[in-house]
């Protein structure tokens, strides 16, 4: 099965600044000398630096664009490759979840050649097979659980993040402020609230859905995103249920999804599939976003909200 290899741009940056990032990384995790810290695994600072050392000799435009000062950037990306890779492995392992050897190398080859498909990206020949592997793991996972997920939630939209990510935090305090903000939900479209408790999705019937947050978290968590990154509408829910033993008497989603789409819920769930570890990253290369599954540079700059809702006594 064929997995499309998402290509990394290459940000150039001088040399001397690589050892500059690395080694002055101020406070960092819990470890000295690691870039970012998943479960009790350690990505460390050294593994980043030569990374970038091979992303810079191996790409002649690097050095026309170290005027560019955006070396930070491709940090990141190393970064955040290497904690979903870490995710991935917890998650494929606690599921017992495999590829073979032969269907990486199929999809390599169909890439066209790690030599060939890692130019002008983050990957050398060798991480470029262990992402395609990665990719692969990913899309097994989301076939075993797209036709068994079942959230339910109350929610409500709005078209401003700001206040979005002001309620949410609001839920998060205090969950009882959920109905109130559903309650005062505007009208759509024919006279439709924007708004509901008590909404129940399910994966095998609305299978694009999966990528969502939604369903890569427990219950009791505040979620805030843009369900349609193309639309300003934001979607502020409250998650009070999951199951993963749904079964559909339907067609299987899977029928529906394509491999890029089945990898994506796939991603959506491995930190949940991987026992839920705590992320923490070196403040150096900025901070996890939950709903990217990514880095961000900053908090301003989070693609969305994630929070465990505070528990009050009855």
């Amino acid at each position: 099965m064929r997995t499309v290899q998402r290509r990394f741009t290459l940000i150039g940056a001088a040399v001397a600044t690589v050892a500059l990032l690395v080694a002055g990384c101020g406070t960092g995790p819990g470890h000295v000398g690691s870039a970012a810290i998943v479960g009790d695994t350690v990505l460390p600072l050294e593994q980043v630096q030569q990374r970038l050392d091979i992303v810079l000799k191996k790409e002649p435009e690097a050095q026309k664009l170290h005027d560019q000062r955006k070396l930070d950037q491709v940090a990141r990306q190393l970064v955040t490759l290497g904690v979903q890779h870490e995710l991935v492995e917890l998650a494929a392992r606690r599921e017992g979840v495999t590829v073979s050897e032969e269907a990486v190398t199929e999809a390599v080859d169909q890439a066209g050649g790690a030599d060939l498909a890692s130019q002008n990206t983050v990957y050398d020949a060798a991480t470029f097979r262990e992402r395609a592997k990665d990719q692969l793991l990913m899309v097994e996972l989301a076939r075993k659980y797209v036709d068994r997920m079942e959230v339910t939630f109350d929610y409500f939209l709005t078209k401003d993040n700001t206040d979005a990510f002001e309620k949410a935090k609001q839920v998060a305090a205090d969950p009882a402020r959920m109905a109130e903000f559903v309650a005062d939900a505007p009208q759509g479209n024919e006279g439709q609230t924007l708004g509901k408790q008590g909404q129940r999705v399910h994966s095998a019937e609305s299978p694009q859905t999966a990528q969502w947050p939604l369903f890569g978290v427990a219950p009791g968590t505040v979620v805030a995103f843009a369900p349609d990154p193309s639309s300003a509408q934001w979607m502020v829910a409250y998650i009070t249920d999951r199951k993963t033993d749904v079964r559909s008497s339907g067609e299987s989603a899977t029928e529906q999804l394509t491999p890029q789409m089945l990898e994506q819920i796939g991603l959506r769930l491995v930190r949940m599939l991987a026992g839920d570890p705590e992320i923490q990253i070196n403040p150096r290369y900025g901070l996890w976003d939950g709903t990217a599954i990514a880095l961000a540079p900053s908090e301003g700059e989070l693609t969305g909200y994630q929070a465990t809702a505070r528990q009050t006594s009855s």
